[in-house]
Order: C-alpha cells, then structure tokens, then sequence
C-alpha cells in the first residue's frame, strides 16, 4: 500500500491537502525538492531523483524556486489522536529526523493522546508557468536507462514536484485521558531529548510538548504537476489535473455548484501519508 490514509478533517491534513493541493509523505525527506521526479502506476509511487537527467538537453531549465513563509502552517496541530494511531504515524516522522523511534516511544507510552505541528514552515514553490516556458521542446532521453519505465505499456505517470513544504522541525504533544495526569517520565524525557539535540516543555494544562530538529530542511509536504510526452519523447503538455471535479449538492442559493478541481495531481481520492515504493529487484531477499 502506498498511502496510509488520514482525516479530512484534521485541521493540518486539511490546510495541507485542500488548500495546496499537497500529498504529505511518511517519511521527511531532504531529498524531494522542486523539479524532482515521482513515477506513479497502479496505486504505485517511485521516487527517481531529480528531472534534467533524464532529459536529452541537460541545460539548468533557469526556474528557481520562490521560497515563502507559512504563517497559516507553522505550529498548526493536528487533530488528537489515540497514542497507538498516533506511534504508528510518528514512527516515520521520527525516520526522516533521524531519531531512534523505539527509544523515545518507550519514554512517551504512559500518553493517552498525541498530537504534530511542524514550527516554522516554508514553501519552496516553482511558477507553473514559467516551468511550461522551461520544459517547452524539451525531450525524454530514451537511450537513459532510468527513463525506460517511462516508455512500458501500460505507461507510468510522470510527476514532476513542483512546490515542498519544508521545515527543521517537528512539535509532538502529549496528553493524558480527560481527568486523569499524564503518565510520563518528565525527567527520562527531558534527558533523552537533550541527547537528541531538541528540547521538552510541559504545560500547566498538563501537555508535554516536545520539539525535534533536523541539521537539514526536510520535505514534509509535495504538489506535482504531470507531464504528458509523446513516443518519441517530446514533452507535450501539462495539464491541471482534473480527476476530483465533481458537482456539489442543490439548495436554495446554489442550485448546483460546479466546485473546481486542484491545479495538482493527488496520489489518493483523500489526504494521505505518501510512502515510497521500491522496485522489485530493491526487495530484501528473504533467507
């Protein structure tokens, strides 16, 4: 399975997915970036690195990214989760910080509840336009290894990213059952986190909070855009995607509102954790 599913309704997942047209991945990755390439069939999704290789013209496309502040983003939680839903996601948030989860999971398991916030969010984000203008001409390298998937039958979608969301850190909060203190070793936490570069708050609401940073900006968050290509390589358009226009409910005011779709491909019919695939000859060999 290639997405693990979350709520609409999150007030992050929310932000995330309906108002940047944004998948959030399963593991805060560095390496996801702008003009960066995700391939994409079956409910399948392969990360393959960055686009200008597997062009024939390997001229920079000359589009850099605008970075942008999210104020709306940053510190925003999540909605409260049951600590064992809420491990289950953090176990991969704790990946790409590069924290040893069963550590700091043995430290939190008193919690009754968990919520995240990623402080200090940026977009780094490409002008879609201004990539049409750079990709125009521009063709797949057919005689590039990579690039050979791109041409099977049934083909695989090519997505190329063209905004991340990016922050160093991540908040997570602890809370206890209603009525009742929060189980958890103030002190053994404080001490872990010290060791781990980041640092343990508690509340007088009874919350622990604690933050994590990474030496690096990681991708929390990616749109993409597809690209349509012709059999002999020539990129040809790229388009909106169209795939969740659907037709609103009637009512006295609106008889029926047509609401429009994103202007970016999403890899799920709802918001998602985005986990990578890998190749069949990338499987661990069982002994």
């Amino acid at each position: 399975m290639s997405l693990i599913r979350l709520c609409r309704e999150d007030p992050l997942v929310s932000l995330v997915y309906e108002l940047f047209g944004a998948n959030i991945v399963r593991v805060p990755d560095a390496r996801v970036r702008p003009l960066t390439v995700v391939v994409h069939r079956d409910g399948r999704n392969f990360f393959r690195g960055a686009l200008l290789p597997l062009l024939t013209d390997n001229r920079p496309l000359g589009v850099p990214p605008e970075e942008t502040e999210l104020t709306d983003i940053s510190g925003r939680r999540s909605r409260r989760v049951a600590l064992d839903l809420g491990l289950h996601i953090l176990r991969g948030f704790l990946k790409g910080f590069g924290v040893p989860a069963a550590e700091l999971t043995a430290r939190i398991e008193g919690a009754a509840h968990i919520q995240f916030a990623f402080p200090d969010v940026r977009r780094l984000a490409l002008d879609v336009n201004a990539l049409g203008w750079a990709i125009a001409g521009r063709c797949i390298d057919r005689s590039n290894p990579a690039a050979a998937i791109l041409f099977e039958h049934p083909r695989y979608d090519l997505l190329l990213i063209d905004s991340v969301l990016i922050s160093r850190y991540i908040t997570i909060v602890l809370t206890g059952a209603r009525g009742q203190r929060l189980n958890v070793d103030l002190s053994a936490l404080q001490h872990l986190l010290a060791e781990l570069g980041g640092h343990v708050n508690a509340s007088n609401d009874g919350e622990i909070e604690m933050t994590l940073e990474s030496p690096h900006a990681l991708t929390f968050a990616f749109s993409c855009v597809r690209l349509f290509f012709t059999d002999e390589g020539l990129i040809s358009i790229m388009p909106p995607d169209h795939s969740r226009r659907t037709l609103g409910p009637a009512d006295l005011a609106n008889p029926l509102i047509a609401r429009p779709s994103p202007d970016r491909i999403q890899l799920g019919p709802g918001p998602g954790l985005v986990l990578w695939d890998r190749w069949p000859s990338e499987q661990p060999v069982a002994t």
